[in-house]
């Protein structure tokens, strides 16, 4: 099967819309020659009568004009098949005019121009071979018509020429005509094979898209939102309003980004998740990437853990054995002489150092155990006043003050771990944030962000901690005392992200501390009311 061939049954297959609509238009200029005709004729309307007169005159005037209105019904229901239903017609067409043009000679002038029209026809339907059948057709009916004009000596021949040269110029007409139809075709099957990849390549892209867990954004100048994934939805759905504009805040932001030249983007809290956000501008628009910075920050926190929880199991039997040895040997060495303490203090530093390895190595294993929230439903204010009383029984009077500011809230923490958080928190303030003249003053303050999200932030009147340290602050090991084993602020860390809440440290002219912002509540679920509330569990003996 040769390539035209394969084209010709592409077209078939593919184009038959825009063939009916070629037969369209050719029905109605089918019309229009049935209204020539008719003018033409109106000199033999006398002469009806004639039975001969009507069958060569009259019968194919009519014929075309019923072809045309059935040819329209035809077109409406699209049946018969397209291309049987064009060569009839066009065998029809050529059938009636010639047998006008012999018997009465009405379309001497005119004969050509229709042959050329019905021809050009099937040069844009048909093939080109196709087209050329028909071309020769009407060229042999043009000299068969001179031909009989020769017999019958109405010849004239000093412009006789004029035939050659008009065959020759309906030929021309057809073959470029067909030319240019044909590569029409081809162009118009390119493009729709190009197009059912673009569509399958759009498809594709769709679902990568929809499988990635970074949001994807494709914003128009106007920011509305042509393109967008599951994950950006998630993340933002709530930016984006019926008509796929982005709202609010983060349109604001966004829209002040998109002008500065070369930026490398910002960051955007929405509902406590930390959003990382860039941009690319593009010719009709920008390209916004979001990432979920805490969960990021998250996978890297479990990716230490892990690695720390493989060492701590593979190395703490190893470090045990002889640290029990150590230990063991330290008893044995206690002086029974009270009175030499030298080797008395010797041996308390051993046993102490020791301990402290074992302690820590505790730690770590149960740090790198999955870890569990029993989440209970919580009236921030009310649980913080009983905190504050329980907790100053476990200091020294006048060594610190506590103090609770802002509105209530309603949230979903566990309530043993929230009260180690805390207790944590104020030991560090009290051990480490001292300030360099007056009494140490612990602020506890409820408040909400702009998103509506619930926050407590627990900060001090002390010198804050040093700028260079501040990124290390939640680190496992980092300490700044030699007596801590570097684990608290880690662990106060991880308390939090088992609730879903964050802990960052946050820092003013007169205030130093941390915040912690916690996870929004179902808004499904009912308002606490008496035994409901979770208020209190009573303070554990050691900080965590």
């Amino acid at each position: 099967m040769n390539t035209n061939t394969q084209l010709i049954r592409t077209i078939n297959a593919r184009s038959d819309n825009e063939g009916w609509q070629i037969l369209f238009y050719y029905n109605i200029y089918r019309l229009g020659l049935t209204v020539l005709l008719l003018v033409l004729a109106s000199p033999s309307i006398g002469k009806a009568s004639d039975l001969t007169n009507l069958l060569t005159l009259w019968l194919p005037i009519f014929g075309i004009a019923t072809m045309s209105a059935l040819t329209f019904f035809n077109i409406h229901r699209q049946k018969p098949e397209l291309y049987l239903q064009a060569h009839t017609l066009f065998v029809l067409d050529i059938v009636f005019i010639s047998v006008l043009t012999f018997s009465h000679h009405l379309l001497e002038s005119s004969t050509l121009i229709l042959y050329v029209t019905t021809a050009a026809a099937t040069a844009v339907l048909f093939h080109l071979k196709i087209s050329l059948i028909y071309t020769g057709i009407c060229t042999l009916l043009i000299f068969l018509i001179d031909y009989l004009d020769y017999r019958a000596g109405e010849t004239v021949y000093d412009t006789y020429y004029l035939t050659p040269l008009l065959a020759m110029g309906l030929f021309s007409v057809v073959v470029i005509v067909g030319v240019i139809a044909n590569r029409s075709r081809t162009a118009q099957s390119v493009v729709k094979e190009q197009g059912k990849v673009l569509a399958d390549l759009d498809q594709i892209n769709q679902v990568v898209l929809e499988q990635l867990d970074v949001g994807v954004l494709f914003l128009d100048k106007r920011l509305k939102i042509a393109i967008q994934n599951k994950s950006a939805r998630e993340m933002i759905g709530h930016f984006i309003d019926s008509s796929n504009r982005l709202t609010g805040e983060l349109a604001e932001v966004l829209s002040v980004y998109l002008k500065i030249p070369r930026s490398k983007g910002f960051t955007f809290r929405v509902k406590n998740k930390e959003l990382g956000v860039s941009t690319l501008p593009l010719r009709n628009g920008y390209l916004v990437q979001i990432e979920d910075q805490t969960s990021i920050q998250k996978q890297i926190q479990q990716s230490k853990m892990a690695s720390i929880g493989r060492m701590a199991s593979a190395i703490s039997h190893e470090i045990r054995n002889p640290l029990s040895a150590i230990n063991h040997a330290a008893q044995l060495l206690t002086p029974i002489d009270p009175q030499n303490e030298e080797d008395a203090e010797l041996i308390t530093i051993i046993r102490t150092h020791a301990k402290r390895i074992d302690n820590i190595i505790e730690s770590v294993l149960q740090r790198s155990r999955p870890g569990k929230a029993e989440r209970k439903e919580i009236q921030l204010a009310a649980w913080l006043e009983l905190f504050m009383d329980t907790f100053r029984e476990t200091v020294t009077p006048g060594d610190v003050s506590l103090s609770l500011e802002g509105e209530d809230a309603r949230i979903m923490f566990d309530p043993t771990q929230l009260e180690q958080i805390l207790t944590n928190l104020c030991q560090n303030a009290i051990k480490y944030a001292r300030p360099a003249s007056g009494s140490l003053e612990i602020s506890l303050t409820i408040g909400s962000g702009w998103d509506g999200i619930p926050f407590m932030d627990v900060t001090d009147n002390g010198q804050g901690v040093d700028p260079d340290d501040v990124e290390q602050l939640f680190e496992p090991f980092h300490t700044t005392d030699s007596k801590s084993n570097g684990l608290g602020l880690f662990l106060v860390r991880e308390f939090c992200n088992f609730n879903g809440a964050e802990i960052e440290y946050v820092t003013g002219t007169l205030r130093h501390g941390f915040r912690i912002t916690f996870q929004e509540p179902d808004i499904d679920s009912p308002t606490p009311t008496g035994s409901d509330v979770e208020l209190f569990h009573p303070p554990a003996a050691q900080t965590a």
